[in-house]
């Protein structure tokens, strides 16, 4: 693989994308002091060398009806237990997101649960003894807003394309002038939380913020 050198200005474009993959050209050209294009060129030079991976954005689990999120570790796990049947048992709890898989008896979960999930940790430590279990609970900010079927619209944009720009949201979902104009001044729905990159994927430049 080819030797990728970074200056200060890529680095801090980074920091920039890292704490809100949607920041437009021009706030990430005004921050590190350069135009609209040349931010461009270079996002678009780190994403071609593989140094950005892909942009991703993050939905807030509560608007699907989750509450919590719980942190879950096992401990001392019987080996003759199949691991598809470790994975059914925890789903008792909630969804499993997240599964690091067994390290020397030990194995990591990160579930989506609604309330009452606690309550069945004492039944899953009884289903997967001798194993000890360990969880912490983590609550989500709650939606306060009210959620609307273009709003649905408007995620399903920004998974596709976490950089697409609200002038082709707005296309996508057949947005009103008026309503256009409303997601162009509020473009941080409560519900949207925008974050990292993690795998290689590209999207046409033309189709970015």
């Amino acid at each position: 693989m080819q030797q990728v050198r970074l200056d200060d200005i890529d680095l801090r474009i980074i920091r920039l994308l890292a704490r809100d993959s949607r920041t437009p050209y021009k706030g990430i050209a005004s921050a590190v002091g350069i135009t609209s294009n040349a931010a461009k060129e270079r996002i678009n030079k780190m994403v071609s060398n593989g140094v950005i991976e892909t942009f991703a954005v993050r939905i807030n689990p509560a608007i699907f009806g989750y509450e919590r999120e719980c942190i879950l570790t096992l401990r001392n796990i019987d080996k003759t237990i199949k691991e598809q049947e470790i994975l059914n048992t925890i789903s008792l709890v909630g969804d499993v997101i997240v599964y690091v898989k067994h390290l020397q008896g030990t194995a990591g979960f990160v579930l989506y649960v609604q309330t009452g999930a606690e309550d069945k940790i004492a039944t899953l430590s009884d289903l997967l003894k001798p194993a000890s279990i360990e969880s912490i609970f983590v609550s989500y900010r709650p939606i306060t807003m009210k959620i609307h079927s273009s709003d649905f619209e408007i995620i399903k944009c920004l998974l596709s394309n976490p950089r697409m720009s609200i002038y082709y949201i707005a296309k996508e979902v057949s947005l009103s002038p008026k309503t256009e104009k409303k997601v162009r001044n509020d473009d941080r729905k409560p519900y949207c939380r925008i974050f990292y990159f993690n795998k290689p994927i590209f999207y046409p430049a033309n189709r970015l913020c």
